[in-house]
């Protein structure tokens, strides 16, 4: 991990993005304060772990609650996934 400070950061932006990119960990400080820099990935998510642990909360409360949808006996998924996307009014 490199560390640099933001006054160094800011007057090599583009290198240490650049840098970043290639997979370089990147510490800025400034003062008291520590910034980590990464790139984000196609699957990374943007959401906290607050979030997160909420979606979860909630998904499984829908599954008690049998909230969710079955394949019928014998339904391809992508029969399944059709009569999903019309009932619910899914995208994709």
């Amino acid at each position: 991990m490199l560390t640099v400070s933001a006054r160094e950061f800011r007057t090599n932006q583009r290198h240490y993005l650049d840098q970043v990119k290639q997979g370089l960990e990147l510490l800025i400080t400034r003062k008291k304060d520590a910034f980590k820099v990464s790139s984000v990935k196609k699957d990374d998510t943007l959401m906290t772990k607050e979030e997160f642990f909420a979606k979860i909360d909630r998904a499984k409360e829908q599954a008690r609650q049998r909230l969710g949808y079955e394949m019928k006996p014998g339904e391809s998924f992508e029969d399944f996934f059709q009569r999903v996307k019309k009932e619910r009014h899914v995208q994709g």
